[in-house]
C-alpha cells in the first residue's frame, strides 16, 4: 500500500469513528423518568422515558399509543423496574430483580405486563414466553391534563402505589412491601 492509500484509509477510519461517536451521544426521543420509594430494605426504582404531548392530538392514547396493542409504557427504552426484596405487584408475587413493564391500554382498562427479559429497545423484541404475569388495572379519569408521560410511586399504608398518568387517562398498581 502506497502513502497516500494508507493516508486516505487513515483519515477515513478517524472521520467514521468520529461518525460512529457522534451517533452514540446522540440526544434521546424523551427525557428519562426516574421514580423510587424505600421502606426499610425494600428499594423499588422505575426507570421509564418521558414523552410529552405537544398538540391536542399527538402522543396520547387511543392515537399514537394505540389501544389494545403492546406499548412499552413511555418512551425509548422499554420502562424497567428494579425491586430489592419481595413485594406483591398488583396482587402477584413479585421475587427482587430488575424486570420490564409493559402496558396494553385500553380505553376502560389497561393490562399491566411484568417481563422477566430487560434492556430493551421499545417493545421491538418483547418475548411473551418471558412474562411473569398480567394484572389487569382500571382506567381513571383525571381532571387535569398531564403533558409529560409521568410514573410515580406514592407512598400507601401497605407500601406504595405506582401511578401513572398522561394526557387526562391514569391507571394506580399497588405494591405491598412483604
Amino acid at each position: 500500500m502506497n502513502k497516500f492509500s494508507l493516508l486516505i484509509t487513515l483519515l477515513l477510519g478517524i472521520c467514521i469513528s468520529g461518525y460512529a461517536q457522534e451517533l452514540k451521544h446522540k440526544p434521546r426521543k424523551s427525557p428519562t423518568g426516574l421514580t423510587t420509594f424505600k421502606e426499610d430494605s425494600t428499594y423499588i426504582k422505575v426507570t421509564y422515558g418521558r414523552p410529552k404531548m405537544r398538540t391536542d392530538y399527538d402522543h396520547k392514547f387511543g392515537v399514537s399509543v394505540p389501544y389494545g396493542k403492546l406499548w412499552r409504557m413511555g418512551d425509548d427504552d422499554a420502562t424497567e423496574m428494579t425491586v430489592t426484596q419481595p413485594i406483591t405487584f398488583g396482587g402477584e408475587k413479585l421475587e427482587p430483580g430488575i424486570y420490564s413493564i409493559f402496558a396494553i391500554p385500553e380505553e376502560e382498562k389497561w393490562t399491566v405486563i411484568v417481563n422477566k427479559d430487560v434492556g430493551m429497545w421499545g417493545s421491538y423484541k418483547y418475548d411473551k414466553e418471558q412474562d411473569l404475569f398480567r394484572v389487569e388495572r382500571p382506567v381513571l379519569k383525571s381532571p387535569y391534563v398531564f403533558q409529560e408521560f409521568s410514573i410515580f410511586l406514592q407512598e400507601a399504608e401497605f407500601g406504595c402505589n405506582m401511578v401513572i398518568i398522561w394526557d387526562r387517562t391514569s391507571i394506580m398498581i399497588p405494591i405491598e412491601i412483604n
